[in-house]
């Protein structure tokens, strides 16, 4: 196989040109952890902050959500802050992520400045049933107070 294809090109006058064109060969995709960065930072005992940085949309989804699978505090914190890109994957799977929360009587917020991302979060009504903050440091003061979880 080349990667030259010869093209003819027939001017006015009759002549004949001819060029040569570069066949495109299809480029790998990047890997998921250079397209997304998700990192765990237990702020407390109670509260947890997840931070992505980067795309997140179908390839990368998965990424966020095996973060916000495990080792669960009282309180999550999502630091959307360093998103480029959010797709309705990504969506998904804070939504999913919110909803186990409120059947484990756990509170979680987002935290998101950029336009595509609180854009999308308000399209869809997700800012309606989980708090969404502007700066991380309010998000931590204010999530663990909006908590479901009973006092003893």
């Amino acid at each position: 196989m080349t990667d030259r294809i010869s093209l003819s090109r027939e001017s006015r006058d009759g002549s004949t040109g001819r060029s040569v064109a570069r066949a495109s060969i299809p480029q790998p995709r990047p890997s998921e952890d250079h397209l997304l960065q998700v990192r765990r930072t237990r702020w407390n005992d109670d509260v947890l902050v997840v931070s992505a940085d980067g795309e997140i949309d179908l390839a990368t989804a998965g990424r966020l959500e095996r973060e916000l699978w495990h080792d669960l505090p009282a309180t999550t914190v999502l630091d959307l802050t360093g998103v480029t890109f959010l797709g309705v994957a990504g969506l998904r799977v804070i939504e999913s992520a919110a909803a186990r929360a409120r059947a484990e009587r756990r509170a979680v917020g987002v935290v998101a400045r950029t336009r595509p991302v609180l854009r999308l979060l308000h399209l869809f009504g997700v800012d309606a049933h989980i708090p969404v903050y502007q700066y991380l440091a309010h998000a931590i003061r204010e999530v663990p107070k909006a908590s479901p979880v009973p006092h003893r």
